[in-house]
Parts: structure tokens; sequence; C-alpha cells
């Protein structure tokens, strides 16, 4: 078996996986998909929630500082 058979191989698998897994853990309802059916801690969930905001604020004030300072 050549290498880029093995890489279509290996990759097709990693898609295939990911397809299932996917399929597997699909919500079953809205209140299911909207609060995790409830399973989640609301700090745990405010913790996750700020954790996104200040990601995303601090890679946009980053590429703007960059932008602006050279």
């Amino acid at each position: 078996m050549d290498l880029q058979t093995l890489t279509y191989c290996v990759v097709g698998a990693t898609f295939l996986l990911y397809i299932a897994i996917a399929i597997k853990a699909r919500a079953g309802s809205t209140g299911e998909f909207y609060v995790a059916g409830g399973g989640v801690h609301p700090v745990a969930n405010g913790m996750a929630t700020a954790a996104d905001w200040m990601s995303a604020a601090s890679f946009i004030s980053m590429a703007g500082l960059i932008a602006f300072s050279g």
C-alpha cells in the first residue's frame, strides 16, 4: 500500500469516526441543545461563556494592535 492510499484511508476513517460521534451525541430536543439538558452548572456555563468572550476580544484587539503598530 503506497503512502497516498494510506493517507486517504486514515483521513476517511477519521471522518467516519467524527460523523459517528456527532450522530451519537446529537441533541434530542431544543432543551438539550440550548441548555445541555440542565446538566451544566450555571457557574461553569458562565466561565465557559466568559472564556470564549475574552479569547475573541483578546484576539481581535491583538490583531488591531498589530495592524496599527506594525
